[in-house]
């Protein structure tokens, strides 16, 4: 399966990210992906060791940092 449609079918459902060179995570609901897996969160959370840090509200996250995206059970 390609990518960008597996991304598709997680619109609207939470998911994790961890980016290139940071300690920290990100958690957030999918909005909307691109062709380049450019991914727009919204009500995301900044993680650190498995704790919530800060609430970042919307961020858009370019698919060129992004090393491992893991859908989380609600």
């Amino acid at each position: 399966m390609f990518p960008n449609k597996r991304m598709q079918g997680m619109i609207g459902k939470k998911i994790h990210i961890e980016m290139k060179g940071e300690r920290t995570v990100l958690e957030g609901v999918l909005k909307s992906v691109d062709d380049y897996l450019n991914l727009h969160l919204s009500a995301a959370n900044e993680l650190y060791n498995s704790e919530k840090k800060r609430l970042l509200g919307s961020v858009v996250v370019r698919g060129n940092n992004i090393v491992l995206i893991h859908p989380l059970n609600e």
